[in-house]
């Protein structure tokens, strides 16, 4: 059985950045985490409290795609793509992702930049060309994203990206969401939207 790792390129390319598939080394971990745990990041999206690589994996093992989301694919990597401009040499500015929060929903792309590159529209050239990725080598033609009602970032990255607002809902923490989806895609699920999934909690980090 194919599994995502050998679906997935380790490389992709855009006009301007080279996307690197997570490969679980000090430099990617060091750089998701510094993303996640930025200023702008705490104040935007929140503090999670992942601070280390084991709680960083902890999350990731609860928000793995499910087979049936992957066209069958085993599940034996994480999806993140880590930026660079052009050259190889080029420091780490951040990532997109797709995870998937619900056993019975679609897929979410999400998005975190390094404070120093954000605002340059990285975030959107990249979340395009994962979104052809995902379609071309797993088959996924429905994916969501949902960022707080306040953030207007990364609404605007879901827009540039090709999102259409579906509808606003609550988190699993007393917040708002706003839920993007691509168009023509219906989701009428009744789900929970969290970033640690529907059947794990913080506190099991």
């Amino acid at each position: 059985m194919t599994s995502l790792r050998s679906a997935l390129p380790a490389l992709l390319y855009t006009d301007s950045l080279i996307m690197e598939l997570f490969d679980y080394s000090e430099s990617h971990y060091n750089c998701l985490l510094a993303a996640m745990n930025s200023p702008t990041a705490h104040a935007c999206m929140g503090d999670f409290g992942i601070r280390t690589h084991a709680q960083f994996d902890s999350l990731n093992h609860a928000t793995r795609l499910s087979q049936s989301v992957s066209g069958g694919k085993i599940a034996d990597i994480d999806i993140y793509y880590l930026l660079r401009l052009e050259q190889a040499s080029a420091p780490l500015m951040g990532a997109v992702s797709l995870t998937q929060r619900s056993k019975v929903g679609p897929p979410d792309i999400g998005w975190c930049i390094l404070e120093p590159f954000m605002g340059q529209g990285y975030a959107a050239e990249a979340g395009k060309r994962l979104l052809r990725t995902v379609k071309e080598s797993l088959g996924i033609t429905n994916v969501i994203a949902w960022p707080g009602v306040n953030n207007k970032r990364s609404k605007r990255v879901a827009e540039k990206i090709g999102l259409v607002l579906d509808r606003e809902v609550e988190d699993g923490n007393g917040g708002m969401n706003a839920v993007y989806v691509l168009p023509g895609m219906v989701f009428d699920m009744d789900i929970a939207l969290s970033l640690w999934g529907e059947d794990h909690t913080e506190t099991d980090i």
